[in-house]
């Protein structure tokens, strides 16, 4: 998938790598191309560079010609997206774009004039929740969960291999992913790329907000898997799902607890105790690192 969209003389140099290993790569017009490959890299003509003077730098049109690519040569109909500053590859890979920020009424109409990418692929890290998983469920299921990482910690990873446990060890006896990047299971056509077990049902491209409210009432679900709440919108349809009965499985950009007790969006789910568990993660240990879980009163239950 990445050969589609790259210039190729950076297609090139991925030929020369183990893209089962590559995490990341960011582009930015004239400087050095970095990639996270098991650690921070310059991207050469033939691969892994050690010095910046040897790495590829990308030119303004050439990144205009990736994101013509990533939107299959139509970028009108991609803008929805686009406003929101990515675009998610059918294979799961999502690129984050930095340019000039087109307003119109107060509005975000779209980006142009690219100055940076963030390619961000996706893996399936088998068993990597198995730490966590003990403490995530009971004889009544599976419990309120939020998952807290800084950005690139492994959430999105983690909250996938949870998924495929709880629904192929029948924990949960229907799952519902809400995936609005298409990250978590990288649905084409339907199906899911990216496994996430057998009883699981995929809103893929799906608003939060659509997803959470419609599939509690179309899907009967007994638990809603989603990524990333952010917005007063998302957590509002968060707070819906807790009052219908159905549990919920979310990740949350924060360093750790301390942390998020200091986000006034999240002051409400929080004070009300909504959510039972805390997964941590951090890069400390490689990415995906379990630091620990806590419980709704702050006690730790296991420690990484």
């Amino acid at each position: 998938m990445l050969s589609k969209v790259l210039p190729p003389r950076f297609s090139h140099a991925l030929d020369f790598l183990d893209v089962n290993k590559l995490n990341e790569i960011r582009l930015r017009v004239g400087y050095p191309t970095i990639i996270y490959y098991g650690g921070r890299y310059y991207l050469g003509e033939n691969g892994l560079a050690d010095a910046e003077g040897d790495a590829l730098t990308v030119t303004a049109q050439e990144l205009n010609d990736l994101v013509f690519r990533a939107c299959e040569c139509s970028v009108y109909a991609h803008n929805e997206e686009l406003k929101q500053g990515f675009i998610t590859l059918s294979s799961g890979v999502r690129l984050g774009i930095c340019g000039e920020i087109v307003l119109g009424n107060d509005k975000i109409k779209t980006i142009k004039n690219f100055s940076s990418i963030n390619i961000r692929i996706p893996h399936a890290v088998k068993n990597c929740s198995l730490n966590a998983l003990p403490f995530l469920h009971d004889s009544d299921g599976v419990k309120n969960t939020l998952v807290i990482a800084p950005p690139g910690a492994g959430k999105t990873t983690f909250i996938r291999d949870l998924a495929t446990h709880l629904s192929d060890k029948f924990i949960t006896r229907n799952l519902l992913i809400v995936d609005e990047r298409n990250e978590i299971s990288a649905s084409v056509d339907g199906r899911a790329s990216l496994y996430v077990g057998k009883y699981t049902d995929i809103y893929a491209g799906s608003p939060k907000q659509f997803g959470i409210i419609n599939g509690v009432r179309t899907m009967s679900p007994d638990a809603i898997i989603l990524d990333e709440l952010a917005t007063k919108e998302d957590i509002e349809a968060v707070n819906y799902v807790a009052g219908s009965g159905v549990k919920i499985i979310a990740t949350a950009h924060s360093k750790d607890i301390y942390d998020l007790q200091n986000k006034p969006s999240f002051a409400n789910i929080l004070s009300c105790k909504l959510f039972d568990r805390f997964v941590v993660l951090s890069c400390r240990k490689g990415v995906g690192t379990i630091e620990g879980v806590w419980d709704k009163n702050n006690s730790c239950l296991f420690f990484g």
